[in-house]
């Protein structure tokens, strides 16, 4: 038996190139997790006393932190959250909606083999809510143990244009194109106009990121103040009609206007 869990063990190392400590260990010894000892790592058995090597919930907790650390949510997690997220208006309500049924849908173990995993984009009026409700979806998607990345596309897309005509250019947006789930927030952010126009360096940066997660059929969440139809489509056709085609069902349009800037709304009176 001894042998067996050696060899499990050899295995385990060979193939994760991890050093898994023996779980023969001085008495003496002081670990912070005494069910695995450290390693990260336990031995078990199932119903019919086959051994084998599994992750211990420590290890698991660990992983949860690393990816929410590595998020660049860990911060707006904490507050951005579906039950912070208040529905006084029926544009709110909808917003709300959608981003649980998306939600729903991305947590659904059969969405793993759809050919068409879907998106969500969220457009319009600024302070309308949109970068709330998509940190929401992000916190439950970091909950569930799904890895998330956060892309603030204004600083981004300056970092990235320094890049944009290199031919590694692909390689500098690997972090956006191969995470889970991406969410980008304020998709080409820049002054409002009806008729918008977008640097060539703009249209190729999105272009990269979306046609990757695109083509590797990977979920993406995208919040912008340009409604996709009237303003991105015409911009790039390539380029959106891919989203367009992915956010199908999971689409919200919030009309430009003070009244859906919720920042300038008064505070909800307090209950007595």
């Amino acid at each position: 038996m001894a042998e067996d869990i050696q060899a499990i063990r050899q295995a385990i190392q060979d193939r994760l190139g991890l050093t898994i400590p023996s779980c023969v260990e001085s008495s003496k010894a002081a670990y912070k997790c005494e069910r695995c000892k450290d390693t990260g790592w336990i031995e078990t058995q199932d119903e019919n006393g086959v051994r084998y090597v599994q992750k211990c919930a420590c290890r698991l907790a660990r992983e949860a932190e690393e990816r929410l650390a590595a998020s660049g949510l860990a911060d707006s997690v904490k507050k951005h959250t579906f039950a912070a997220f208040e529905t006084r208006t029926p544009t709110q309500a909808r917003i709300k909606d959608t981003a649980e049924k998306y939600l729903a849908a991305l947590l659904d173990p059969g969405i793993r083999d759809n050919p068409r995993r879907p998106w969500l984009y969220i457009g319009g009026n600024p302070g309308s809510g949109k970068t709330h409700i998509c940190t929401a979806i992000c916190g439950e998607l970091l909950r569930h143990n799904i890895g998330v990345r956060y892309m603030q596309w204004l600083n981004e897309a300056r970092r990235l244009k320094a890049g944009v005509n290199d031919e590694n250019f692909e390689d500098q947006v690997t972090d956006y194109t191969r995470v889970s789930v991406l969410y980008i927030d304020d998709l080409l952010k820049q002054k409002y106009t009806d008729r918008p126009t977008f640097t060539e360096a703009d249209i190729k940066i999105a272009f990269t990121v979306l046609n990757a997660r695109y083509l590797l059929n990977k979920p993406t969440i995208i919040s912008s103040e340009w409604d996709l139809l009237e303003h991105l489509l015409p911009a790039d056709e390539g380029v959106f009609s891919r989203v367009y085609e992915r956010c199908k069902g999971y689409t919200v349009t919030i009309e430009r206007g003070l009244q859906n800037n919720y920042r300038l709304m008064d505070p909800p009176a307090a209950s007595t």
